[in-house]
């Protein structure tokens, strides 16, 4: 009996502190669909239906009712992208529906109010609201133009070569063990080809792991904490890093090795998603520069709309 108390001595507190956790954040819940487009990977729309649910999850989030109010919609979705890039955690994609035609997704996360409230000011107080523009109308309507004048790649022969290099531990030891599941992720892309010569790729992807810890909360649970970072080399002058960031408790007879392989695998698909798409979107700005002289997003911008 007193051994049973001091369990629940234990364990309550920490299940308490958990909850509480994560009360202060703030879950998001999205879905959609994307239409396979020819010549492209399943894994591209798959992509692409996650990127758009994770931000029609984030927009709906009543924390950002009053920046709706407050900013057009051209400032809005440029707050929402910001939150999705850099502040949502514990992004969880699962397919719905995947046919010859459309792959459909849902995702769950979560967000610190914090981050909602910084990036919020800053916007607030550096954006120039204009209730006179119809921003709806103008963001649909220039939508449209770029999807019905998107430039795709022609000519196979002239496509990026991108590498992706063993996954290197924190101790200094690599790996080939997990780059497969990336390189299936990777393949078939209509922007590049996958190459095992670093020397000669325009883009290398190189994976690792920065912590792998194992904490015993009790006798009977453990929490791992897993870091994990793809280091993307050709996009910018310095390299680009999409990190992946969680805990997860697990029993104490579970296998550590299986939770931390699993949990590994898990954080690489995130984190390969949202590499693939800042490459694929790097791509296709080159794409339009070379095309119209800049990036269709900047032509959009730049142009002079009437009603």
């Amino acid at each position: 009996m007193h051994l049973k108390r001091t369990f629940f001595a234990i364990l309550l507190p920490l299940i308490f502190m958990t909850a509480k956790a994560k009360a202060q954040l703030i879950e998001i819940y999205g879905n959609a669909c994307e239409k396979v487009i020819e010549g492209e990977s399943k894994s591209s729309t798959r992509v692409r239906a996650a990127d758009k649910a994770v931000f029609l999850g984030v927009k709906k989030i009543e924390e950002l009712s009053d920046a709706k109010q407050n900013l057009n919609e051209h400032d809005l979705n440029v707050l929402v992208y910001r939150l999705v890039d850099e502040h949502v955690e514990d992004l969880s994609v699962n397919t719905t529906k995947d046919n010859e035609d459309k792959i459909c997704v849902e995702i769950t996360g979560a967000i610190n109010p914090q981050s909602v409230m910084q990036v919020k000011e800053e916007f607030l107080k550096n954006g120039m609201p204009n209730k006179a523009l119809p921003a709806e109308a103008v963001a649909e309507i220039a939508n449209e133009i770029k999807q019905e004048t998107i430039i795709k790649p022609e000519n196979p022969e002239k496509l990026a070569l991108l590498h992706i290099s063993a996954l290197e531990y924190y101790n200094g030891a690599k790996s080939i063990k997990y780059t497969e599941p990336l390189k299936q992720l990777f393949s078939g892309n209509p922007y590049f080809y996958l190459t095992e010569d670093a020397e000669i790729a325009d883009y290398i992807v190189r994976p690792k792991v920065l912590k792998a810890k194992v904490d015993k909360l009790d006798a009977g649970h453990k929490r791992l904490q897993m870091v994990v970072t793809l280091e993307i080399s050709g996009l910018e002058k310095d390299v680009v890093n999409e990190y992946q960031n969680r805990f997860v408790l697990f029993g104490a007879e579970e296998d550590e090795q299986k939770t931390a392989s699993r949990l590994l695998k898990k954080l690489l698909d995130n984190a390969g998603s949202g590499a693939l798409r800042k490459i694929e979107h790097h791509e296709q700005e080159k794409l339009e520069k070379n095309e119209i002289g800049r990036p269709l997003d900047e032509e959009i911008a730049h142009s002079n709309w009437s009603f």
